[in-house]
């Protein structure tokens, strides 16, 4: 029993020094603008843990977004953890919806990314 569980302990123990072993969770919503979905805006989740990647999505005509994070493969989803989210229009994209700028830089929004699916609805006024 002992010689098959050491290959497995070594690879658990080569994962958790070399990457971490991040948990990722799903994370998705809907962006609302003045009560409306708003299309074509950017969601950044910019994470707290220095060793995270950043998670990016851009909304849909109906205002959703679900969250890939940058680097090789930009898979789904962000490791769980604490994030600062910003939303901002997109600049190649002038129907973008404007958005306070309060938004744009982060300060407005924070998640707390939990084990597996998370729904994050954002409304932002513009009033």
């Amino acid at each position: 029993m002992r010689s098959r569980l050491a290959p497995v302990a070594s690879v658990l123990a080569a994962c958790l020094l070399l990457t971490g072993c991040q948990r990722i969770a799903n994370v998705s919503g809907t962006v609302r603008v003045d009560g409306k979905p708003a299309k074509g805006l950017i969601v950044v989740f910019d994470p707290q843990a220095t060793d995270a990647p950043r998670g990016v999505a851009t909304t849909e005509g109906d205002g959703r977004y679900t969250v890939r994070r940058l680097g090789p493969g930009a898979k789904s989803g962000v490791p769980i953890g604490s994030y600062a989210v910003k939303v901002m229009a997109d600049a190649d994209n002038p129907a973008s919806p404007k958005v306070p700028a309060s938004y744009a830089s982060g300060s407005a929004l924070s998640f707390e990314v939990k084990g597996g699916g998370n729904t994050f609805d954002i409304d932002i006024s513009n009033k």
